[in-house]
């Protein structure tokens, strides 16, 4: 795909992927320990002695690779104009996953999108074969693993030969020997400028990426525009509130009750009136159908939007709301990307690393000693039967959070959203 030297190229594979159940992606962080440990000790016994490649000083191509996580991408997609301007002869080519493509294909500066299948086991594989092809034969001069603990970019990155290879060094994960430069991952700092300190380990300047933003296209604000008219929503009243009850496919100790969604927003709707939108993906269509069916019991006029919007209309659709309220999970990410207002919901992770960014943005967060369970370190794994953590927020919390964020007025909101918008470059 070419979003800035041509029109779109459309996915290897166009048909929509089932939903990766939170087992099977366990499942696939196991097969990354268990396999992609050896591997990168083969890989560290063939270049012993070696030294570490320096990065380019005049790159021709450049490859940034991030799998899993809408959130995470929101994060390192602004970082796509820094590579630019430092190598603006390079062609870039962003390795990601099949259900990302739609994402990345609506953003600026990204020549080439190459994806991998994530359900069963031979269409990953074959992937990555198809993979690693393309980049042998178009051989990169730096190669980005913005991954925090699977190993797999990284293998990648060394299977396709690429020169030099940019990656987080993670306490516990031995991932390390497959870098000519690392950067440690650290638990008392934003993700966001973790992956900002990758990139100038890369030798690339940055502003420090204290807040992030992504493009608007036109297609998704026209598919907003044709979903509104089709529903005859265009007219209900706001404030428009955005509900997102689920957590994507990792560990669903993340979600707060939908009888707390549903209590929270009765209480919003009898103050301030409005209309509320429940969001979800494929896998969430029976939790936002609960969540739903909870409003209609408070009597709170809702319109449920789960798994009618891709990732671009999902984030063209959160910039004309006036509020979000969702787990954590990607839509929190989303929101700050286009200046909407969100409370944001933490349990078992940590909002000083994965929190919202910017002014009108509010992490609700009450640690026991347990938590954050869920961290790099132990790739994001729980066991957890009981998340008290997420349990610990109260409605009256959430309301009062929402009624904070909605006291600005929507259209200082809606301006600073719409300042926030790119063009997607034909």
């Amino acid at each position: 795909m070419s979003a800035t030297n041509g029109a779109p190229v459309p996915p290897r594979h166009p048909s929509r992927a089932p939903a990766t159940s939170p087992a099977a992606l366990e499942w696939k962080k196991r097969a990354d320990r268990w396999l992609g440990g050896p591997c990168v000790g083969v890989w560290r016994l063939a270049r012993a002695g070696r030294p570490p490649a320096p990065p380019p000083d005049d790159a021709r191509h450049v490859v940034l690779c991030k799998l899993w996580g809408i959130g995470n991408l929101a994060m390192v997609v602004p970082l796509v104009a820094a590579v630019r301007a430092r190598h603006p002869r390079a062609r870039v080519t962003f390795v990601t996953l099949e259900r990302n493509h739609a994402l990345l294909a609506s953003q600026p500066g990204i020549d080439r999108i190459l994806t991998l299948r994530d359900h069963g086991l031979l269409a990953p594989l074959a992937d990555l074969a198809h993979a690693r092809n393309v980049l042998r034969d178009d051989r990169a001069d730096l190669f980005l693993d913005f991954e925090q603990f699977l190993r797999v970019a990284g293998l990648l990155a060394r299977a396709s030969q690429a020169r030099c290879v940019v990656g987080f060094d993670t306490p516990g994960q031995a991932r390390a020997g497959l870098y000519d430069r690392t950067v440690p991952l650290r638990s008392d700092r934003h993700m966001a400028l973790g992956f900002a300190e990758l990139v100038r380990a890369a030798g690339i300047p940055t502003d420090g990426v204290a807040t992030h933003a992504l493009a608007l296209s036109p297609e998704a604000e026209a598919r907003i525009d044709r979903l509104l008219a089709a529903r005859g929503a265009a007219a209900l009243p706001r404030p428009w509130y955005t509900l997102h009850p689920g957590s994507g496919d990792n560990f669903p100790g993340r979600r707060w009750p939908v009888e707390r969604f549903a209590a929270t927003a009765a209480r919003l709707h009898a103050r301030r009136g409005g209309t509320f939108f429940v969001t979800g993906g494929a896998g969430e269509r029976a939790l936002a159908a609960a969540l739903a069916a909870e409003l209609a019991a408070h009597a709170v006029p809702a319109v449920d939007l789960a798994n009618a919007l891709d990732a671009p209309t999902l984030l063209a659709w959160i910039a004309r709301c006036d509020l979000v309220l969702a787990n954590d999970t990607g839509p929190v990410h989303l929101a700050s990307a286009v200046a909407t207002p969100v409370v944001a919901l933490f349990g078992p992770n940590s909002p000083q690393i994965y929190g919202p960014l910017g002014p009108r943005q509010r992490a609700l967060y009450h640690a026991p000693p347990c938590s954050p369970c869920l961290t790099n370190q132990n790739a994001k794994s729980s066991s957890c039967t009981l998340p008290i953590c997420i349990l610990r927020i109260d409605v009256e919390e959430a309301v009062a959070a929402a009624e904070a964020l909605l006291a600005v007025a929507p259209s200082v909101v809606r301006r600073d959203a719409a300042a926030l918008r790119g063009t997607v470059a034909s």
